[in-house]
């Protein structure tokens, strides 16, 4: 018996067939690549910490204690790990980046919500090896899985800095699945919990008049630790809990004291919790107005020529010149002032090759000379556009190699302009701000004002000589001093500060043949912005 077979029948099973093979195709690939359907759906990971609290319930030391919660910052980094019904790790330490606003993913690695039974636990700071770390575990929560890091984890006894800070910081947390949002995604919740214990340490300090922002405690020590400095007069320290840990060190309570106050108390602490520390009545802050010869430490601290503690002596670095910046040093920050480093970098150098440079400075007037006040930026262009070397614009070169540690925030050590030196004769050295002698290139001053300004300046350095710690001004008369400026007369001269002892006149100049730059008569002193 013969059967007619319709074409377009045999068509419709055909397109039927090759539909059901499409299906499976596309369902395989979903399998494959986890695309999201109604069972995938991708985990938005939200974080949060719930912060340290006070220990035995004592008061907090601040109106809001959610400042004692750890604010993420973007670039900071998290390890998550995913455990399966029966115990096994899943995934293992999936590093999670914070970019400011949400919580990455590496590349090529997506995590998604397929099953109701999955746990999820996670710890900060991320570290690439995990101690202890299961492959397989029966723990309920984040503390009971990361139980051998937790017991094995020593904070770091510098802190001193965020990162320091944070990375010791120990943090660790058990996810909770939120409901299916509108776009189809879920949010993983992590509430972290610290698992160190933290002093909260508050001392008295200073701070600007014109600026309150500036502060600092003067003369503050630490013996074996370096806490975090968070804000006025308060310190962090993040510490193992419930072991005697030692806050000890010393600080000066005023800039006449002659001697240092010593704090010193042993703490045990609770886990997640935090001890407070006030010394002296704690954070209180006393105002200190910035004048002409102040000394400017090297932690950052400013205190009045007039302390008689050595502790405080020994970290003075330089002495305030002027309490104004230039309107291009504003813009880096630094609005308070200059200070002369105590010794010079080097002398008998040359200022760099005759006719190599195209001049830098537009000195065309006396005032330019007073005016000109962006050594630092001078500076740094000399140094961006030559290879600076001991035989090489050596002036710039000692300057900015000037071996003495500088504060955080400030400049660093840079050479002078010719400006700057113009506000340390007339600031500390007193020397009239009319010069005797004035034309373009030059101004001089006369009637005995090259020993005055001498006596004068060295008036603030004599306080801190102790024999090898400063180099004072024009100490043998019947010599010449040449202190070197980053100012530009023409492309064969450059502008000094010149102590000319043959004819008794102090001058500012730069267009006579002993102002050519190849001449080996050069002083390097730097100085610095803060």
């Amino acid at each position: 018996m013969r059967f007619k077979v319709h074409y377009n029948n045999v068509m419709r099973i055909l397109n039927w067939i090759l539909n059901i093979l499409l299906l499976a195709c596309a369902t395989s690939c979903i399998n494959r690549t986890e695309i999201i359907d109604n069972s995938h759906h991708l985990f938005v990971i939200s974080v949060k910490d719930v912060g340290f609290t006070p220990e035995n319930n004592q008061k907090a030391t601040r109106a809001i204690d959610n400042g004692y919660a750890t604010t993420f910052t973007k670039g900071d980094q998290m390890g998550l790990y995913v455990l399966d019904a029966s115990g096994n790790v899943k995934m293992a330490n999936l590093c999670l980046t914070y970019d400011g606003t949400n919580w990455n993913y590496p590349a090529g690695a997506t995590l998604y919500y397929d099953d109701t039974s999955r746990k999820y636990f996670t710890y900060y700071p991320y570290q690439s090896t995990v101690v202890g770390a299961p492959t397989t575990s029966t723990a309920t929560t984040a503390t009971s899985f990361f139980s051998t890091l937790i017991s094995n984890w020593t904070p770091s006894t510098d802190q001193s800095s965020q990162a320091k800070y944070t990375a010791s910081d120990l943090m660790v947390g058990t996810g909770t699945v939120g409901a299916l949002a509108s776009n189809a995604t879920r949010p993983l919740i992590f509430n972290m919990t610290h698992q160190m214990a933290l002093i909260d340490l508050n001392v008295p300090y200073y701070y600007l008049s014109t600026d309150n922002s500036y502060t600092y405690t003067l003369g503050l020590t630490y013996s074996g630790f370096k806490p975090f400095h968070l804000s006025k007069g308060n310190f962090r320290y993040i510490i193992r809990p419930a072991t005697s840990t030692s806050i000890w060190g010393y600080y000066c309570p005023t800039n006449s004291s002659s001697t240092s106050q010593v704090f010193n108390k042993a703490f045990s602490v609770a886990t997640g919790t935090y001890q407070t520390m006030n010394v002296d009545g704690g954070a209180v802050g006393t105002s200190h107005t910035l004048a002409i010869g102040d000394y400017y430490l090297n932690d950052g601290s400013i205190i009045a020529n007039t302390p008689t503690n050595e502790f405080l002596l020994n970290k003075v670095i330089g002495v305030v010149f002027s309490t104004s910046t230039s309107t291009i040093d504003k813009g880096h920050g630094w609005t308070h002032g200059y200070a002369m480093a105590l010794k010079n970098a080097a002398k008998n150098i040359v200022w760099g090759p005759n006719a190599v440079d195209t001049p830098i400075s537009n000195i065309s007037s006396e005032s330019d000379i007073k005016n000109s006040m962006d050594g630092y930026t001078e500076t740094h262009l000399i140094n961006s556009t030559y290879s600076l070397s001991p035989t090489n614009y050596p002036v710039f070169y000692y300057a900015l190699n000037y071996n003495v540690a500088t504060p955080k925030g400030s400049s660093g050590w840079y050479l002078p302009s010719i400006g700057q030196w113009y506000s340390v004769i007339v600031n500390l050295g007193k020397v009239p701000t009319a010069s005797t002698s004035i034309n373009i290139a030059e101004l001089g001053w006369s009637n005995g004002e090259i020993s005055s300004c001498a006596t004068n300046v060295n008036k603030y350095l004599a306080a801190l000589d102790n024999g090898y710690r400063v180099d004072k001004f024009y100490t043998s008369p019947g010599t010449s001093e040449c202190y070197s400026a980053t100012s530009e007369y023409t492309s064969n001269y450059s502008y000094r500060l010149y102590f000319q002892s043959a004819v008794n006149i102090l001058w500012l100049d730069g267009n006579n043949d002993d102002d050519d730059k190849a001449l080996t008569c050069y002083i390097s002193r730097p100085a610095i912005a803060f």
